[in-house]
Protein backbone atom coordinates (compact mmCIF):
# COMPACT_ATOMS: atom_id res chain seq x y z
CA UNK A 1 0.00 0.00 0.00
CA UNK A 2 1.23 3.50 -0.83
CA UNK A 3 0.44 6.30 1.60
CA UNK A 4 0.16 9.82 0.26
CA UNK A 5 1.77 11.81 3.04
CA UNK A 6 0.48 15.28 2.19
CA UNK A 7 -2.97 14.34 3.49
CA UNK A 8 -1.66 13.16 6.85
CA UNK A 9 1.15 15.54 7.81
CA UNK A 10 0.17 18.70 9.65
CA UNK A 11 3.69 20.14 10.01
CA UNK A 12 6.15 19.02 7.32
CA UNK A 13 9.00 20.97 8.94
CA UNK A 14 8.58 19.16 12.25
CA UNK A 15 8.41 15.84 10.40
CA UNK A 16 11.54 16.70 8.41
CA UNK A 17 13.36 17.70 11.58
CA UNK A 18 12.38 14.43 13.26
CA UNK A 19 13.53 12.40 10.25
CA UNK A 20 16.82 14.33 10.15
CA UNK A 21 17.39 13.51 13.82
CA UNK A 22 16.50 9.85 13.23
CA UNK A 23 18.90 9.72 10.29
CA UNK A 24 21.70 11.28 12.33
CA UNK A 25 21.47 8.44 14.87
CA UNK A 26 20.92 5.62 12.36
CA UNK A 27 23.99 3.38 12.27
CA UNK A 28 25.65 3.91 8.86
CA UNK A 29 26.45 0.19 8.73
CA UNK A 30 22.71 -0.50 8.46
CA UNK A 31 22.48 0.56 4.81
CA UNK A 32 18.84 -0.46 4.42
CA UNK A 33 17.78 1.62 7.43
CA UNK A 34 19.76 4.57 6.12
CA UNK A 35 18.11 4.35 2.69
CA UNK A 36 14.63 3.94 4.16
CA UNK A 37 15.14 6.96 6.41
CA UNK A 38 16.48 9.06 3.54
CA UNK A 39 13.35 8.12 1.56
CA UNK A 40 11.15 9.35 4.42
CA UNK A 41 13.21 12.53 4.61
CA UNK A 42 12.88 13.09 0.89
CA UNK A 43 9.09 12.81 1.16
CA UNK A 44 9.11 15.31 4.05
CA UNK A 45 11.52 17.65 2.23
CA UNK A 46 9.41 17.55 -0.93
CA UNK A 47 6.26 18.42 1.00
CA UNK A 48 7.98 21.23 2.92
CA UNK A 49 9.43 22.56 -0.34
CA UNK A 50 6.04 22.56 -2.05
CA UNK A 51 4.65 24.62 0.82
CA UNK A 52 7.61 27.01 0.64
CA UNK A 53 7.15 27.37 -3.13
CA UNK A 54 3.56 28.47 -2.60
CA UNK A 55 4.76 31.30 -0.33
CA UNK A 56 6.81 33.37 -2.77
CA UNK A 57 8.18 33.56 -6.31
CA UNK A 58 11.76 33.17 -5.01
CA UNK A 59 11.02 29.78 -3.42
CA UNK A 60 8.83 28.76 -6.37
CA UNK A 61 11.78 29.23 -8.74
CA UNK A 62 14.10 27.25 -6.49
CA UNK A 63 11.51 24.52 -6.04
CA UNK A 64 11.28 24.11 -9.82
CA UNK A 65 15.06 23.65 -9.90
CA UNK A 66 14.93 21.22 -6.98
CA UNK A 67 12.08 19.15 -8.40
CA UNK A 68 14.10 17.23 -10.97
CA UNK A 69 16.82 16.52 -8.38
CA UNK A 70 14.16 15.26 -5.94
CA UNK A 71 12.77 12.98 -8.63
CA UNK A 72 16.23 11.66 -9.57
CA UNK A 73 17.00 11.01 -5.91
CA UNK A 74 13.70 9.18 -5.53
CA UNK A 75 14.52 7.03 -8.58
CA UNK A 76 17.93 6.16 -7.10
CA UNK A 77 16.45 5.31 -3.72
CA UNK A 78 13.60 3.31 -5.27
CA UNK A 79 16.18 1.04 -6.91
CA UNK A 80 17.57 0.17 -3.51
CA UNK A 81 14.53 -1.34 -1.75
CA UNK A 82 13.21 1.87 -0.24
CA UNK A 83 9.78 1.56 -1.80
CA UNK A 84 9.03 -0.75 1.12
CA UNK A 85 8.27 2.31 3.29
CA UNK A 86 4.95 2.74 1.52
CA UNK A 87 5.30 6.54 1.47
CA UNK A 88 4.61 8.29 -1.81
CA UNK A 89 6.58 11.39 -2.70
CA UNK A 90 3.99 14.18 -3.04
CA UNK A 91 3.84 15.47 -6.61
CA UNK A 92 1.87 18.59 -5.66
CA UNK A 93 0.18 20.26 -2.71
CA UNK A 94 -3.40 19.34 -1.93
CA UNK A 95 -5.92 21.88 -3.20
CA UNK A 96 -6.89 22.84 0.35
CA UNK A 97 -3.32 23.77 1.37
CA UNK A 98 -3.02 27.08 3.18
CA UNK A 99 -0.27 29.45 2.04
CA UNK A 100 2.59 29.81 4.50
CA UNK A 101 4.08 33.13 5.57
CA UNK A 102 7.54 33.92 4.19
CA UNK A 103 9.23 33.24 7.56
CA UNK A 104 7.81 29.73 7.74
CA UNK A 105 8.79 29.11 4.12
CA UNK A 106 12.36 30.22 4.86
CA UNK A 107 12.44 27.90 7.89
CA UNK A 108 11.26 25.05 5.67
CA UNK A 109 14.07 25.70 3.21
CA UNK A 110 16.59 25.79 6.06
CA UNK A 111 15.24 22.44 7.28
CA UNK A 112 15.56 20.98 3.77
CA UNK A 113 19.17 22.16 3.45
CA UNK A 114 19.97 20.78 6.91
CA UNK A 115 18.40 17.42 6.03
CA UNK A 116 20.44 17.29 2.81
CA UNK A 117 23.66 17.82 4.76
CA UNK A 118 22.77 15.09 7.24
CA UNK A 119 21.63 12.69 4.52
CA UNK A 120 24.73 13.24 2.40
CA UNK A 121 27.04 12.62 5.35
CA UNK A 122 25.25 9.48 6.53
CA UNK A 123 24.99 8.09 2.98
CA UNK A 124 28.72 8.69 2.46
CA UNK A 125 29.57 6.90 5.73
CA UNK A 126 27.24 4.04 4.79
CA UNK A 127 29.01 3.72 1.45
CA UNK A 128 32.42 3.74 3.10
CA UNK A 129 31.36 0.90 5.40
CA UNK A 130 30.22 -1.40 2.62
CA UNK A 131 32.76 -4.02 1.52
CA UNK A 132 32.74 -2.55 -1.99
CA UNK A 133 31.65 1.04 -2.48
CA UNK A 134 28.35 0.74 -4.26
CA UNK A 135 27.51 3.06 -7.11
CA UNK A 136 23.97 2.96 -5.77
CA UNK A 137 25.15 5.04 -2.80
CA UNK A 138 27.29 7.44 -4.83
CA UNK A 139 24.31 8.86 -6.69
CA UNK A 140 22.26 9.76 -3.63
CA UNK A 141 25.31 11.40 -1.98
CA UNK A 142 25.72 13.74 -4.96
CA UNK A 143 22.00 14.32 -5.35
CA UNK A 144 21.51 15.36 -1.72
CA UNK A 145 24.24 17.96 -2.22
CA UNK A 146 22.66 19.20 -5.46
CA UNK A 147 19.26 19.37 -3.77
CA UNK A 148 20.67 21.64 -1.06
CA UNK A 149 22.36 23.73 -3.77
CA UNK A 150 19.03 24.13 -5.58
CA UNK A 151 17.36 25.44 -2.45
CA UNK A 152 20.21 27.82 -1.63
CA UNK A 153 20.23 29.16 -5.19
CA UNK A 154 23.66 27.75 -6.13
CA UNK A 155 22.37 25.17 -8.64
CA UNK A 156 19.81 25.62 -11.37
CA UNK A 157 18.39 22.26 -12.31
CA UNK A 158 16.55 21.15 -15.39
CA UNK A 159 12.76 21.12 -15.51
CA UNK A 160 11.22 17.84 -14.44
CA UNK A 161 9.89 15.67 -17.24
CA UNK A 162 7.94 12.84 -15.71
CA UNK A 163 7.68 9.50 -17.45
CA UNK A 164 4.20 8.52 -18.59
CA UNK A 165 2.72 7.09 -16.53
CA UNK A 166 4.56 8.45 -13.48
CA UNK A 167 5.89 5.94 -10.98
CA UNK A 168 3.39 4.85 -8.33
CA UNK A 169 5.52 6.42 -5.60
CA UNK A 170 5.28 9.94 -7.14
CA UNK A 171 1.77 11.17 -6.27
Amino acid sequence: MTVVVDRQVKDPCAWLSAVSHELAVTPPADTRAVLLTVWDGLAAARLAGLHAAAASPRWRTRQRHAESVEFDLAVQLARDCTIATGLAIPARLPRAAVAWPEERAAAAVAAIVSFCGTAGGVLRRAGELTPVWEDSLLGPVALTSWLADCWTGRHAGCPLRLPVPPPPWWR
